[in-house]
């Protein structure tokens, strides 16, 4: 293992998480949707590049189809692309095999549950399913299989640590593709680690930002190929970063770009949903650099891309002492459970809390989980939750993508909650529609009129408003817009000023300035210093 050197991981050194050379983000992850997207969103689109990829090429010309389901390969040829598909069918066979045994499983209940005992459908299982799931009924006598997704994620085959890749580049790529339509191919520019995402080697990569370490060792240990030790060597610097800013009193609150924020107070710090842009990007924003040596608590909301960034979390889980998250589901196909994914990343301790369950994270700094309504367009999701923290006698509840669907939960809410500081809330009002997130994982198509209906949306402002009145927030932040350039690899999105989601962004902040309620838009980048609350304020 490389110990101590003179040499640091530059701020601008990417490392980009791979899954058959695809982007990873957690439908990839966890084996039952990774195996329904391979097949009905990777591949696919993989044959269609290759079969007519000036039809692609045309799509991608026009801007506005930057999110929609169409191949850029970069620099790679139909031949590369070909040769992919060859590779991972093969390499996936397993997956692929899982696919095939949940369509059999639902075809299955449909054909034979009704309502008598299931017990003689378990032997009809494929053998990937078999001992790996529970078939029930619901209340109203609806059949449904339900996951064991740590018996999912134990099975070497299902589960297959040796299709990851740590791809590593200086600087991110502006050209990169969407991450549900393209995969990452191989390029002069990039190193690729053979390693996989739980292995400790990279916690000494990562730990090499503020910690030297030597770069021909640590090349060894990670198995980087000899023809690339060069460009590995320039990824790494003999300036050291400059030491963190300590948070004297009150709490410290910087936005780095979407959902992410960082709170500090002296007793420690909470970093909310982590996505963060690297150094010499050509954007002002905050980046690794300006975090804390060590994290107490990173908190993730839900399991969108958006907002559980694998490609960050791999690169702080060396500093990281906890993470929080939302409770795992029931075992249900579209609702992968986070915990026992952070468990396969290799985070050693992760805590799943119910909603108005609070965690202790040091002196004066506790979490609470609070329902999240809305934004999953109407599927049954219970690993998701809005977050409120109190810091140093401070409030911020971080209500991400959620809406307003039942008023009455916030009058409830109301009367449990301390006076709220900060409300933080997304208005992504006009989201993408149900399929484009979840169309893999749906066991019948839906409808195109009533796909569009239910849509992954936020809130709009009349929500927003209200929420801010039913909690009392003293001051409102918009965030998590999907706003920021480095990141739209991610959230596919980009908006000009008269989008829709703006135009309600502009209605909101109208709207609180009526109320005498300080309210903005984060972008970029934002620190703001909460200054401690006097005891009579806190009750």
């Amino acid at each position: 293992m490389s110990t101590g050197s003179g040499w640091f991981l530059a701020p601008w050194a990417v490392a980009q998480p791979l899954i058959h050379r695809w982007y990873a983000w957690p439908h990839l992850l966890s084996p039952h949707t990774a195996a329904l997207n391979l097949r009905d969103r990777q591949l696919q689109v993989m044959h269609s590049y290759v079969k007519a990829p000036h039809l692609h090429e045309r799509a991608l010309r026009d801007p506005a189809m930057f999110g929609g389901p169409f191949l850029d390969p970069g620099t790679a040829t139909v031949a590369d692309i070909e040769a992919l598909v060859e590779r991972t069918t093969s390499a996936a066979a397993p997956l692929l095999r899982l696919a095939e045994d949940i369509d059999d499983a639902r075809r299955l209940l449909r054909e034979k549950a009704d309502g008598n005992p299931l017990s003689a459908l378990y032997p009809l299982l494929g053998d990937t399913l078999r001992g790996r799931v529970e078939l029930a009924y619901d209340t109203s006598h609806r059949p449904q299989i339900r996951f064991f997704e740590p018996l999912l994620y134990a099975s070497a085959a299902l589960y297959d640590r040796s299709a990851q890749t740590i791809s590593l580049r200086a600087g991110p790529d502006p050209a990169q593709p969407f991450i549900f339509n393209s995969p990452v191919m191989p390029d002069a520019r990039r190193v690729d680690l053979p390693v996989p995402f739980d292995a400790p080697e990279l916690d000494t990569l990562f730990g090499a930002e503020p910690s030297g370490v030597d770069p021909e060792e640590l090349a060894r240990d990670l198995g980087v190929a000899p023809d690339r030790r060069a460009l590995f060597r320039t990824l790494f610097t003999d300036t050291p970063p400059a030491p963190p800013s300590p948070v004297a009193e009150g709490v410290r609150m910087r936005f780095f770009g979407h959902a992410c924020v960082l709170l500090e107070s002296a007793a420690g710090s909470v970093l909310m949903d982590p996505l963060i842009g690297y150094a010499g990007d050509g954007h002002d924003h905050f980046t690794f650099e300006d975090l804390p040596a060590r994290l107490d608590a990173i908190v993730l909301s839900h399991a969108h891309p958006d907002h559980v960034g694998i490609e960050t979390l791999l690169r702080l889980r060396h500093r990281t002492d906890t993470v929080i998250v939302p409770r795992d589901s029931g075992g249900s196909l579209a609702d992968p459970g986070l915990g026992v994914l952070l468990e396969n990343l290799g985070f050693r301790t992760v805590r799943r809390v119910q909603e108005l369950e609070s965690v202790g994270i040091a002196e004066g700094i506790t979490v609470t989980a609070l329902p999240f309504l809305g934004e999953h367009a109407d599927l049954d999701i219970w690993s998701k939750s809005v977050f409120l923290v109190r810091m140093d006698g401070r409030s911020l509840l971080f209500a991400t993508d959620t809406t307003l669907l039942e008023p009455a939960l916030y009058d409830l809410l109301s009367d449990l909650l301390p006076p709220v500081d900060a409300l933080f809330i997304g208005l992504e009002s006009v989201g993408a529609p149900a399929s484009w997130l979840y169309g893999p994982l749906l066991e019948t198509r839906l409808p195109r009129e009533v796909d569009q209906r239910r849509r992954i949306n936020g809130s709009d402002a009349v929500m927003a408003a209200e929420i801010a009145r039913r909690v009392g927030a003293r001051r409102v932040f918009v965030y998590a817009m999907g706003l920021e350039p480095w990141l739209r690899h991610i959230t596919g999105s980009s908006y000009d000023p008269d989008s829709e989601q703006l135009r309600q962004t502009r209605m909101l902040l109208e709207t609180c300035a009526e109320r005498q309620v300080p309210a903005e838009l984060l972008h970029m980048r934002k620190e703001t210093f909460f200054p401690p609350s006097t005891p009579s304020a806190r009750h």
